[in-house]
């Protein structure tokens, strides 16, 4: 799963979006990637294991 942003930073709100998008597809691994952070694309991979998808 992807997610793409474009804000001057990430927050703990833009984790925890991803850590939902993957609790609802039951996929384990997302990337956070952020184009508005200068002068480089901030990114960050966000995985969750299978007891929490089972929560």
């Amino acid at each position: 799963m992807v997610e793409l942003k474009s804000v001057s930073g990430l927050n703990d709100a833009h984790r925890e979006q991803v850590h939902n998008y993957l609790r609802i597809t039951c996929y384990k691994l997302g990337l956070l990637i952020n184009f508005g952070h200068y002068p480089q694309v901030e990114y960050e991979r966000i995985m969750i294991d299978s007891k929490t998808l089972d929560a």
